[in-house]
């Protein structure tokens, strides 16, 4: 081989080296900064289910079965994550009630707790963003707004369907 092939051949293994490096170090970050958001968004959630069962809002308290943060399609960054619960007595119709109420509990667990939101200060730093069943499971889709990626992440599921955006009174 010449020279020239040489130093070619080493840029390219130079720059694929940085783009491997550079890609765990960040995957690494992300999914760090994930866990923790997980930790304190499963605070949150409990303790508002915690609250709406005290409040007899619902029958007994709801079983956390699992809660897992939502795959990174949406971009890198975004903390939005995926509960499954049993929840003794809810129908389907109850579900969107469900859904403004525990948005309503988050928002006033984070002004208790003082936690701050990216979006503008004062508001939830927490979002239920959608709520289904499947079988006698329902599934809560809930987001921690403390980046720009989960606003914008919010913002591209308000696009897809606008009956899922919620108002100022949830």
């Amino acid at each position: 081989m010449d020279r020239t092939t040489t130093i070619v051949i080493a840029v390219v293994i130079a720059v694929c080296l940085y783009l491997l490096i550079h890609h765990v170090i960040v995957r690494r970050n992300t999914t760090k900064a994930q866990r923790a958001a997980l930790e304190q968004t499963n605070v949150a959630v409990k303790a508002a289910l915690q609250r709406l069962a005290d409040e007899h809002f619902i029958v007994s308290p709801a079983t956390v079965l699992d809660a897992s943060a939502i795959p990174d399609g949406w971009g890198r960054g975004v903390m939005a994550f995926e509960y499954l619960l049993l929840i003794d007595q809810v129908t389907d119709d109850q579900l969107p009630i469900l859904r403004q109420r525990l948005n309503h509990v988050l928002a006033e667990f984070c002004q208790d707790h003082q936690i701050p939101s990216a979006v503008q200060p004062g508001e939830s730093a927490f979002l239920v963003t959608d709520a289904w069943r499947h079988t006698k499971r329902i599934h809560l889709g809930v987001a921690y707004l403390v980046n720009e990626a989960t606003i914008e992440y919010i913002q591209d599921l308000h696009r897809l369907d606008p009956k899922t955006s919620t108002s100022k009174s949830e």
